[in-house]
């Protein structure tokens, strides 16, 4: 299993995926903290540099699973309420980056127990957490649905055995249409956000980024 301190390192990509464009520089990703509930990651722009999709292997810090993203990753931890008000926080594990106009993360939570008790706890996690993304990115969830004009489009994670996958638009920080794609998963041990905000997607890079999980 790859060192989580060197798990930035680029690999090849596998059979199939977009031919990576070297770019002529590298752009950090600052994390800032995000209030208790905006566990999005809208209004998150550390710099306006865009280099062309680079894609390589990306294991989140402490967690077995291997994503791939198409730039070079920053990584961070955050204590998020997922488990409701009452509950002791929980560490979610995050890397993210920007390129090519769109900005490319994932978070990473262990769920509390495994198995069955596992996948029972997912969808609840999953319920809080979307509408936390949703309100960070300006729109509020409908009863019971998504927020208007989003739309559930399908989850392509291998071996998740409970995905939510949405596609709409929100706002950025300064209050202008911000495209927006949401994956979460979860194999019964972890639940996974895959997300893109910016344009969408070339299929090709469209499925290495949200079918390329590996939960190992």
């Amino acid at each position: 299993m790859p060192n989580p301190a060197t798990a930035l390192s680029p690999t090849r990509p596998p059979t199939g995926a977009p031919a990576p464009a070297r770019p002529s520089g590298r752009c950090g990703w600052g994390w800032r903290l995000w209030r208790p509930l905006a566990l999005g990651l809208a209004g998150v722009w550390a710099s306006a540099c865009s280099p062309a999709l680079d894609w390589r292997a990306v294991q989140p810090a402490g967690t077995p699973l291997t994503v791939w993203l198409p730039c070079k990753a920053d990584q961070g931890a955050r204590e998020v309420p997922l488990a409701g008000p009452a509950a002791p926080p929980v560490t979610l594990q995050m890397a993210g980056c920007r390129a090519a106009g769109r900005t490319f993360s994932v978070a990473v939570v262990a769920l509390p127990t495994a198995g069955a008790a596992g996948a029972e706890v997912a969808p609840r996690w999953i319920d809080v957490w979307q509408r936390a993304h949703w309100a960070a990115l300006g729109v509020q969830a409908e009863d019971g649905g998504p927020p208007p004009a989003w739309q559930a489009v399908p989850c392509i994670a291998p071996g998740a055995t409970v995905a939510h996958c949405w596609r709409g638009s929100g706002r950025d920080g300064d209050g202008q249409a911000l495209p927006a794609e949401l994956h979460w998963a979860s194999d019964g041990r972890w639940l996974v956000q895959l997300a893109v905000l910016g344009p969408a997607l070339d299929a090709q890079a469209h499925e290495l980024f949200f079918a390329g999980l590996r939960w190992r």
